[in-house]
């Protein structure tokens, strides 16, 4: 500027015409101008190659060509941060959606950038680890479930979890099969109080408010009455309690229906012996008395002329015999009449001679059949005494269908398991000789049951039976240590079984036990696990593949998935849910010629079924399985 004084307005602005660099500096400042515009556009590729001799126009052309290049190296620096920061975003969002395979550039020329990938890449290592600690605590957990689950599944007992609401939230296999309902039904959808009888549900509703509000003060324990999908009704014992930190509570439930069964036959032997011990002292005492009566009144009528005082004696006499019949019969009752004569006899020839005298009896519109074994089965008993027990047996079935009906008299012998022992704990184990007498009458409920050994009970017309038939077959069959044991339902018959020990029978022929072995595979269908896996395990010891179902609905998922593997189904008769003969015609439905044997705890007979019972040893049903599926039946 003081290189080139002006007097006409200076450097930048310039008013004299006739200077020489006034349209030269226009031209320098339209073309600064068009490069500031085109900075401000965000394009810094333009610059300026002009040297001026006015300092100010060339410190103008210098200033603008640093800052187009400092804009440049801003802009770089910023596409640098930009792609680096949108490379991070990626490598985070990867990382968000559980990727942990990208990995973030610590090679950015931003320090910035460079430490933010850094920091990333040292989060994700946090992350994994993190991770990984998770899934290691999710295996150890998941086993600890499953060992859980294991243990609530094989425990043998029913558990189910309770919400507050009462809502059952969690329930195991054995609730399952006691209910006959599946998990899918009950969890989150039932109540608890859907499952007992109503004559319980007061009670248990208020346990279960106060076991709320102090545990102490709802039973822990106590018996219940279940009921099932079909309404059948158990008896049950629960043990409840609550979980910690919640509202919730857990109860374990175990049928006690057979230990209560037990327990009444307990009770109902003990009472027949109470009763037993009393009827001998009454017959004893009350014999005594009637000789005395009996004894006078002979004398008397020895020694009275007069016709009409003779008749009195002689009604005397009569009913005193009649008394002393009386007495007999109570002392059979009650195990005190002496046995007679006991020989060996075969029973069957004598029940055919029996069933020769009995048919005209019993009338021509009861059909009478008879199963007898071909093999002659002999015993030491008394033939009075035998014909007592048939006569009062057949006497009542023939009372019992009055508009006619099927009369069966069968006879075996039979093996006496442990399994069968413990629910009949009055029964030992062993051999037997097994007398059984069935009709298709009119039946007796559970209340006429506990009562029909007892003397004096009768469910005939009164003047119509004394109430001693059954009570002197009763001790008929105590005097040789038997037992006997009736199954009658409401018009479905009745079957009486009576078990003579077999202490001096006819030697039994063995049967070979490689007859009995076999490759196949066999379906076992059985409620109760006990009895499941006592034929399953012999199956499995003479060579046989075992499939096992534990109801119904399970028997037929295993028939329709091994169909073509399964030679034969052992499925019992009576189940919760789908009964045996149910199941039988299911597996007909599938497979029309597959190959059925119906389990029974007592006899049955089934047309077209072959069935045996549970009762016989496990070579008969080992060799009834083998002529099932050689078809020799």
């Amino acid at each position: 500027m003081e290189q080139y004084p002006c007097p006409y307005g200076g450097y930048l602005k310039c008013n004299n015409p006739l200077c020489e660099y006034r349209h030269s500096l226009s031209e320098v400042l339209h073309l600064c101008s068009d490069v500031l515009l085109k900075i401000a556009e965000g394009d810094t590729s333009y610059k300026i190659d002009l040297q001026c001799e006015r300092y100010a126009v060339q410190r103008l052309i210098n200033s603008i060509n640093k800052v187009s290049e400092e804009l440049s190296a801003m802009i770089e620096l910023t596409h640098e941060l930009a792609i680096g920061i949108c490379e991070h975003f990626d490598v985070l969002r990867s990382i968000h959606e559980g990727d942990f395979t990208a990995t973030a550039s610590e090679d950015s020329p931003v320090e910035i950038v460079r430490m933010l990938g850094q920091l990333i890449n040292k989060q994700k290592e946090t992350f994994m680890k993190f991770i990984s600690d998770i899934k290691k605590q999710d295996e150890e957990i998941l086993h600890l479930y499953e060992q859980q689950k294991t243990i609530i599944s094989s425990v043998g007992v029913a558990i189910i979890v309770v919400e507050e609401d009462m809502t059952i939230e969690f329930t195991n296999e054995e609730f399952e099969a006691l209910t006959g309902y599946k998990k899918e039904e009950i969890e989150g959808k039932m109540k608890w109080t859907e499952f007992f009888a109503e004559e319980m549900l007061e009670k248990m509703i208020e346990y279960y408010k106060l076991r709320r509000i102090s545990p102490s003060l709802a039973p822990r324990q106590y018996e219940s009455k279940l009921k099932d999908r079909n309404g059948k009704v158990r008896d049950v014992l629960l043990s409840v309690a609550m979980i910690p930190y919640t509202k919730k509570s857990v109860a374990s439930i175990i049928d006690i229906s057979e230990r209560k069964k037990i327990q009444e036959q307990i009770i109902h032997s003990q009472k027949m012996e109470s009763l037993g011990v009393l009827s001998g002292r009454v017959a004893h005492e009350f014999n005594n008395i009637l000789t005395g009566i009996i004894g006078f009144a002979g004398l008397l009528h020895t020694k009275i002329e007069e016709p009409a005082l003779k008749n009195f004696v002689e009604k005397i006499l009569d009913a005193g015999e009649r008394a002393r019949d009386l007495a007999k019969k109570l002392l059979t009752f009650s195990r005190k009449e002496e046995v007679g004569e006991v020989q060996k006899i075969s029973l069957n020839k004598y029940l055919k001679e029996f069933s020769d005298f009995v048919r005209p009896i019993i009338g021509k519109d009861i059909e009478l059949k008879l199963h007898f074994p071909e093999e002659e089965i002999f015993y030491k008993i008394d033939k009075t005494h035998l014909e007592v027990i048939l006569m009062n047996l057949v006497t009542n079935a023939r009372d019992a269908m009055p508009e006619g009906g099927k009369l069966s008299i069968g006879l075996k012998e039979i093996y006496i398991d442990a399994e069968y022992s413990y629910t009949h704990p009055l029964v030992k184990p062993g051999d037997y000789v097994l007398l059984c007498v069935s009709d298709t009458g009119k039946g007796m409920d559970e209340e006429t049951k506990q009562k029909i050994f007892e003397p004096f009970f009768t469910t005939k017309p009164k003047g119509k039976g004394t109430g001693l038939g059954l009570a002197t077959v009763f001790g008929l069959v105590r005097q040789y240590d038997g037992h006997i044991h009736v199954y009658s339902e409401p018009s479905k018959g009745t079957t009486f079984k009576i078990y003579l020990p077999a202490k001096d029978r006819k030697t039994k022929h063995s049967i070979d036990p490689e007859v009995l072995k076999g490759k196949e595979t066999i379906l076992v269908v059985d409620d109760d696990e006990q009895t499941r896996g006592f034929v399953s395990s012999f199956l499995k010891e003479y060579g046989y593949t075992v499939y096992e179902a534990k109801n119904g609905d399970e028997a037929l998922e295993l028939y329709e998935k091994h169909k073509d593997e399964i030679a034969l189904c052992l499925i019992d008769l009576v189940m919760p849910g789908i009964p045996g003969i149910e199941v039988m015609r299911h597996i007909k439905r599938i497979k029309p010629e597959a190959k059925v044997i119906i389990m029974s705890g007592h006899p049955v007979q089934l047309k077209d079924v072959i069935s045996v019972e549970k009762t016989v040893s496990p070579e008969e049903i080992l060799f009834k399985i083998r002529n099932t599926i050689d078809e020799k039946e």
